[in-house]
């Protein structure tokens, strides 16, 4: 009887556990609006013109502030690499926001979605991006 008990209490814990975690997400399925760029000072009004949209063949594009960009991003579902991003040469006034964009999403190596938000992280599990679905 006590084994039962503690099976019980043993798969209660291990399922609670599991509901914690990030939610699936088809990323292709979805264009993206920036919430928040980590190490930047911009408005949430500034910041929710940036976009991230997935494309076919691990294609990437969006609008990082002043200019469109570019690249390759490979991702399961826990992980995430960008590769160099490129971005057209339009200067405006928010250019070092878009440095920092671009800048935050290349150093992404990991991601969570949860309640429509999607967040990215570095190496040391701190947030660099902040999106909703659009």
């Amino acid at each position: 009887m006590k084994y039962l008990q503690i099976s019980f209490v043993l798969f209660t814990f291990v399922t609670l556990l599991a509901s914690c975690g990030s939610e699936p997400v088809e990323l292709p399925d979805h264009e993206w609006k920036v919430t928040e760029v980590t190490g930047s000072s911009a408005t949430k009004e500034t910041m929710e013109n940036l976009s991230l949209i997935f494309k076919e063949g691990q294609e990437i594009g969006g609008f990082a502030g002043c200019n469109d960009y570019r690249g390759g991003a490979t991702y399961n579902r826990e992980q995430i690499k960008f590769s160099t991003l490129y971005a057209d040469n339009e200067s405006c006034d928010d250019s070092g926001l878009e440095k920092r964009f671009l800048s935050n999403l290349e150093s992404s190596v990991s991601y969570t979605y949860n309640a429509g938000k999607l967040i990215l992280y570095d190496e040391g599990g701190n947030i660099l991006v902040e999106m909703e679905k659009i």
